[in-house]
């Protein structure tokens, strides 16, 4: 009985292990939770029912069947192709094998023992099965962390090297604990007891990474929470920035019949000169109002309009053309992340330049249920990094791994080209539907 409940715990680590993967690596094909704590547990129940078939005789038969039903539990859950699930499979399979290996064979050169005893229910293969899959979970659980803070979210690097020291820590008195009950002449009680200690210290290890994993959480919706307030501040200046050019527009409306009336007569004594003042002070008025740029989507709006300031600035000839994006299913913020991050690295790399060849152009365009970016601005002849080099990268700049985030979040494709003294970057972003 005793033996059941170490193979029940190693069999929901191992199924957490396998849709902790498929979430951070594949397409959702339901939205909620609850759904893959379902599909979860069914994993739990095919691994623990086929752990107790297959015994203690090795029945690669048996464990093929095994495999294969986990595998249509994968397909069930994840909007993939065939051969993407099979590829991601078969290399959590590999990692899972590769692991376990390695560790059997650490274990056997600290113990001094052969590996066959690991095969037999001891307290040599609980404590394998269990580092193995504690292991597994840790790689795991780190990559996905460290994948979804990548660039945008931040967290303390400090933080997991905690986890990773509290592992080890775990793990090392898991090895003192096993050596000293396998030494102790009451074998049984001795089992039982360092068993009870496994695992009560495979859960700590499992709830430190999930709380480790909370706190990654947290620290994106910081993050995103840092950018919505940024936007809401732009687009507060946005909004500034259309009521001064409608008050201009009504202004130039109304004060029209008297504008006509002062360029008759501008003409008819002939002051051409004054007259040319004139309407340049005019069409000057209305190019004000022309310049702002207008979507349906005032973050997008007040995000294009500040960076298109900015170039104007420092003397940047900046053409920004958007086509119909009025139906878009892509969060804004991504979208501003991408942008901001093309226009940011656009104006840092005219900066370098002598004014006269400062060019940027940016053009937003959708075609079926794709959106198309196309950015492309001088730089100094020979440099092709999008990174940024400003000191201050929390809410712009960010880089190339910010904007390779967003286009795999929406599964598109990012192409980067520098010809001679041009870069070009072109991206396209899936616009449909996307189950996160």
């Amino acid at each position: 009985m005793l033996w059941y409940i170490f193979e029940l715990f190693i069999d929901i680590i191992e199924a957490s292990i396998f849709v902790r993967f498929g979430n951070s690596t594949f397409r959702k094909r339901y939205n909620g939770k609850l759904l893959y704590y379902v599909y979860g547990f069914i994993i739990v129940l095919i691994i623990f029912t086929f752990d107790v078939c297959i015994n203690e005789e090795e029945d690669w038969s048996t464990f093929l069947i095994m495999i294969i039903l986990i595998f249509i539990v994968f397909y069930i859950m994840y909007d993939e192709t065939i051969l993407k699930l099979l590829s991601g499979y078969i290399g959590i399979l590999l990692l899972m094998v590769a692991v376990e290996g390695i560790t059997i064979t650490l274990l056997s050169f600290i113990f001094k023992v052969s590996t066959t005893m690991f095969v037999e229910k001891t307290l040599y293969k609980l404590m394998a099965m269990v580092l193995a899959k504690l292991i597994i979970f840790l790689i795991i659980g780190i990559w996905i962390s460290r994948y979804k803070r990548d660039g945008i979210f931040k967290i303390s690097k400090s933080l997991s090297y905690y986890i990773i020291a509290l592992f080890v820590s775990n793990i090392a008195i898991m090895i003192c604990v096993i050596s000293s009950s396998i030494n102790n002449n009451i074998v049984e009680d001795s089992m039982i007891r360092a068993g009870y200690i496994t695992l009560g210290l495979g859960i700590i290890n499992m709830l430190s990474l999930l709380i480790y994993e909370t706190i990654v959480i947290e620290s994106q919706k910081y993050w995103k929470m840092k950018l919505r307030v940024q936007q809401y501040d732009m687009q507060s200046k946005y909004f500034d920035d259309i009521n001064n050019a409608t008050m201009k527009l009504k202004g130039l409306r109304h004060d029209m019949s008297n504008h006509l009336g002062n360029i008759k007569g501008l003409i008819m004594y002939k002051e051409y000169t004054k007259l040319e003042e004139y309407l340049n002070r005019i069409l000057t008025e209305i190019d004000e109002v022309d310049k702002i740029i207008i979507t349906k989507y005032p973050a997008i709006s007040a995000l294009l309009n500040r960076k298109y300031a900015l170039a104007n600035k420092h003397n940047i000839n900046c053409s920004i053309n958007i086509g119909n994006i009025d139906n878009l299913t892509i969060d804004d913020v991504d979208l501003c992340i991408v942008l901001g991050n093309l226009l940011d690295n656009a104006i840092e790399a005219n900066l370098k330049i002598e004014e006269c060849h400062r060019n940027i152009s940016l053009d937003i365009n959708t075609r079926n249920q794709y959106i198309i970016i196309n950015s492309v601005n001088s730089t100094l002849s020979g440099n092709t990094s999008l990174c940024s080099t400003k000191d201050n990268k929390d809410m712009h700049g960010i880089g190339l791994k910010n904007v390779q985030q967003v286009v795999e979040k929406y599964y598109g494709i990012m192409e980067i080209d520098a010809i001679k003294d041009y870069f070009n970057v072109s991206i396209i972003l899936y616009n449909g539907k996307v189950v996160n």
